[in-house]
């Protein structure tokens, strides 16, 4: 009787799992991210998703939410946790992550500094407009030109 408790623990236990599963492969499909993102339902601790250029205006719907979230793709270049973040900033950060073509994050925080005055927040309004505005002028690039065309240039801000 005790092994067959166990198997059926085992059962369930891979059952969930599969369902977790699609739920994260789900999240390399933009919408999807975007969704989880907002509903503050992505993975903790997980890593950005596999979104490409072709990604970019769908995220950008979005660059301008406020919203806090607690649950967003930490880079995996860092092990520290960053606390509450804005929506829009995790959206940029993954546009530039894209931009960059790197896959594992674009820098060690997942936030914008102001090289000029790096204690100071910037906030989301001053860099989501330079965002959707490089955007509105060189979506029909190609990504490799796209890795060339900052939307921070000429600005103290950086990633």
């Amino acid at each position: 009787m005790k092994y067959i408790w166990l198997i059926l623990c085992a059962a369930a236990l891979s059952v969930n799992a599969c369902q977790e599963n699609k739920a994260l492969q789900d999240k390399d499909d933009a919408a999807k991210y975007v969704s989880l993102l907002t509903a503050n339902k992505y993975p903790k601790y997980d890593i950005l998703p596999k979104l490409e250029k072709k990604d970019i205006g769908v995220l950008l719907k979005q660059a301008g939410n406020n919203d806090i979230i607690e649950n967003y793709p930490i880079p995996a270049l860092s092990a520290a946790a960053y606390g509450p973040q804005k929506v829009g900033m995790i959206i940029l950060y993954t546009v530039e992550s894209i931009r960059q073509q790197r896959p594992v994050g674009v820098s060690n925080r997942p936030f914008i500094t102001d090289t000029t005055a790096p204690q100071r927040k910037v906030e989301l309004a001053e860099v989501a407009g330079l965002y959707t505005s490089w955007w509105d002028q060189h979506k029909d690039k190609t990504a490799a030109e796209l890795k060339n065309i900052s939307p921070l240039e000429g600005t103290p801000f950086k990633w």
